[in-house]
């Protein structure tokens, strides 16, 4: 059997594991998305039933504007520049702000999660290793040892289950020499 393909078959990371992981972190992050979200939508409908000068309040946007034309000066074509300011149409603030505020809500959305799936790994992959480890122990097979990958965490604990491994064996075979 080719290594490649033995290698696909063999899990290094616990699926379900993860997926709860991603799935707990995922919800906690949308949780709190969204409650930040109602409580700015409930804060913009106080103000409106109370009659607060936050929706009656507009903003004017002045823009910059360039204006280019070619002037002729001895004979040369040279380009001059001016610039005006114009007053943009009248908006609520509210039309300025919340639309930046949802972007910014999605995007910590989808960045935690990305953070979630990625980081939930270094977790879920060393619990299944050992799990499966302590696993074939049990079942009798001596030198088991856990081998965690580089840049897995829990690393202290399956050096302190190795250590229980290397005195499990110790013990057995005193027991079988004796």
């Amino acid at each position: 059997m080719n290594l490649r393909a033995m290698r696909r078959r063999r899990r290094a990371v616990s699926s379900g594991l993860q997926t709860r992981m991603v799935a707990q972190f995922v919800l906690t992050v949308v949780g709190c998305v969204f409650i930040s979200t109602l409580g700015l939508v409930v804060y913009v409908l106080i103000t409106t039933v109370a009659g607060g000068r936050d929706q009656r309040e507009f903003v004017i946007v002045y823009r910059q504007v360039e204006h280019r034309e070619l002037v002729d000066l001895e004979g040369r074509s040279i380009e001059r520049r001016s610039y005006r300011t114009e007053a943009q149409p009248q908006t609520s603030r509210w039309v300025l702000l919340i639309p930046p505020l949802l972007i910014n809500n999605v995007v910590i959305g989808v960045v935690l999660s990305v953070f979630a799936v990625r980081y939930s790994g270094h977790y879920a992959g060393p619990v299944y290793r050992m799990s499966t480890d302590i696993r074939r122990a049990l079942a009798g097979e001596s030198g088991v040892r856990i081998q965690l990958r580089r840049g897995d965490e829990l690393k202290e604990l399956a050096q302190r289950l190795n250590a229980l491994l290397d005195a499990l064996d110790l013990a057995e075979s005193r027991l079988h020499d004796g």
